[in-house]
């Protein structure tokens, strides 16, 4: 085993990736959380929570919280799901639209940043790599 310490570094780099993005969120208070929320209802609008909370492997009370947050924000809308009045369902609202527009330039910054000065090749690797804890882990 090589002396990298590899758990410690990804989660320190974690933080410093969500720490880059919550301070180019300006004052939307969307922060790196919530873009994720908002990327996911853009490929799956009407999206019940469950299964928002499920995609981004957040906790129930955590969504909740996050999901309030984005509706007082005028970012989403939380509508009962017609088959069961339990379940809530979210869809974007036009500013979620325009938010996620604004967050995916600030991914697209984010990914130039930090693959800057590393090959195709390097990278994929850390990519398998990285999709490899995920398969493993969860």
């Amino acid at each position: 085993m090589s002396g990298h310490r590899l758990v410690f570094e990804m989660m320190i780099a974690e933080r410093s990736v969500r720490r880059w993005i919550d301070a180019r969120s300006g004052d939307s208070g969307i922060g790196a959380a919530g873009a994720g929320v908002l990327f996911h209802l853009a490929g799956h609008d009407n999206a019940l929570v469950g299964d928002v909370s499920a995609a981004l492997g957040a906790s129930p009370s955590g969504i909740s919280g996050l999901v309030s947050r984005l509706e007082k924000g005028g970012f989403l809308v939380k509508t009962p799901d017609s088959a069961d009045a339990r379940a809530v369902r979210l869809r974007l609202t036009p500013a979620g639209r325009e938010a996620v527009a604004t967050a995916r330039n600030v991914v697209k910054e984010l990914n130039a940043e930090i693959s800057d000065g590393f090959t195709g090749e390097e990278l994929d690797v850390v990519a398998r790599w990285l999709g490899q804890i995920t398969q493993r882990l969860t």
